[in-house]
């Protein structure tokens, strides 16, 4: 089968910018795996002032 320089390069633009899709979304993943939460960590509990 024989592939056109335009559909080739249609081709590789496709693909390039589902890997980018992709890289994108694992770098969000990675970026929210390192930040910690903002919320508290209840297993520690309330501490409370002694009165």
């Amino acid at each position: 089968m024989r592939h056109y320089p335009a559909k080739l390069g249609r081709e590789i633009a496709a693909l390039q910018d589902q890997l980018l899709l992709l890289a994108k979304e694992k770098t969000e993943q990675l970026h929210l795996a390192q930040t910690p939460s903002a919320l508290p960590d209840v297993r520690k509990g309330v501490r409370v002032p002694a009165s």
